[in-house]
């Protein structure tokens, strides 16, 4: 594995990483946060939508702003915009035998809560590949890319970052990843603009199933 022969621990991400986001998944989570912010905050949903996006750009998550800004008790909101199908997702057999060739430990490192990304990867197929998992709630509510959430992570499950690599849809969040001294594996998907400083990404491909077919190749 050229260019990865020194890595001993995989740290993936979840969403539109370890599955593909074209399953109109994201659309489903965005649309119950709009009605919880509406109901908690009594706007329309047009105000809701536009607080939404306005939380999740200023602190990483509309979670996040919502306990900043409002004082939000997190648990029901969790619960509540995660509560869905899990069945429109399907699981990806490129991917369920990547995970089985990759060598050494593998990690979950997500700003999803627990229950969500312990139902996701039991979905996929993927449960048993994995060592840890660090859900939003283990970093009290802080979401990538803050630094503090990744020593928090690292910490916890024993993760050497010059050893391990990070995958990730949000290329945003593998800047810490690459400060700490990390392999970054960038997954763009159909985007055909790309961040005018890349230094922090290592390595591109559309999507997971890709990278497997084009790394682990025989």
């Amino acid at each position: 594995m050229q260019n990865f022969s020194h890595i001993n621990t995989w740290v993936f991400d979840l969403d539109n990483t370890l599955y593909d986001a074209e399953a109109h998944i994201f659309k489903l989570v965005a649309d119950r946060m709009t009605g919880f912010v509406a109901d908690f905050l009594k706007v329309d949903t047009d105000e809701a939508n536009r607080l939404r996006k306005h939380y999740y750009k200023t602190y990483g998550t509309t979670l996040r702003g919502l306990m900043t800004e409002h004082g939000l008790e997190p648990s029901d909101f969790l619960q509540y915009v995660h509560d869905i199908d899990y069945s429109i997702v399907t699981p990806c057999t490129i991917t369920q035998a990547g995970l089985a060739r990759l060598p050494g430990r593998k990690v979950v490192f997500t700003n999803a809560p627990r229950h969500f990304a312990e139902a996701m990867v039991k979905h996929l197929g993927i449960e048993h590949h994995f060592d840890g998992l660090f859900a939003i709630e283990d970093a009290t509510y802080m979401p990538k890319p803050h630094l503090d959430t990744y020593h928090t992570c690292f910490t916890k499950h024993g993760v050497d970052p010059k050893t391990a690599c990070m995958f990730e849809d949000m290329e945003i969040n593998l800047k810490p990843a690459h400060e700490l001294g990390m392999t970054t594996v960038w997954f763009h998907g159909q985007m055909t603009e790309h961040p005018a400083d890349d230094s922090h990404i290592h390595h591109k491909a559309e999507k997971l199933s890709v990278w497997f077919e084009q790394t682990l190749q025989a």
